[in-house]
């Protein structure tokens, strides 16, 4: 991709992110989710796979975080490591595996 459009995904990306906020988790799971889905395919057209990668990972545990009244936080945390992901360059899959794992370590979870 060129400079132009690497802006353009960006600004994409980072409009779809920022249109989810974090209180939307348990106020209105399903439609979080379309939201969250959204990004996940956008980011898959686009070839970013750490923030697609985060995403899916986002997805697996906000089930869990919903069933012990931690979705809210769970969604925080994940929407401030993606809008991080989309921020940094070309990342390599090992980069973004360790991103992930860092992730989920810090949310209490296992990689």
């Amino acid at each position: 991709m060129n400079h132009d459009q690497n802006l353009l995904v960006h600004a994409e990306m980072l409009a779809l992110l920022e249109g989810i906020p974090s209180s939307l988790v348990e106020k209105h799971p399903v439609q979080f989710l379309m939201h969250l889905d959204q990004i996940r395919q956008k980011a898959a057209q686009h070839q970013l796979s750490a923030l697609h990668d985060l995403s899916c990972a986002f997805e697996s545990a906000l089930q869990q975080a919903l069933q012990s009244g931690t979705g809210v936080i769970v969604a925080d945390s994940y929407l401030n490591a993606m809008r991080d992901a989309l921020t940094c360059g070309p990342v390599d899959s090992g980069v973004a595996e360790t991103l992930m794992a860092n992730v989920a370590l810090r949310l209490g979870g296992q990689p």
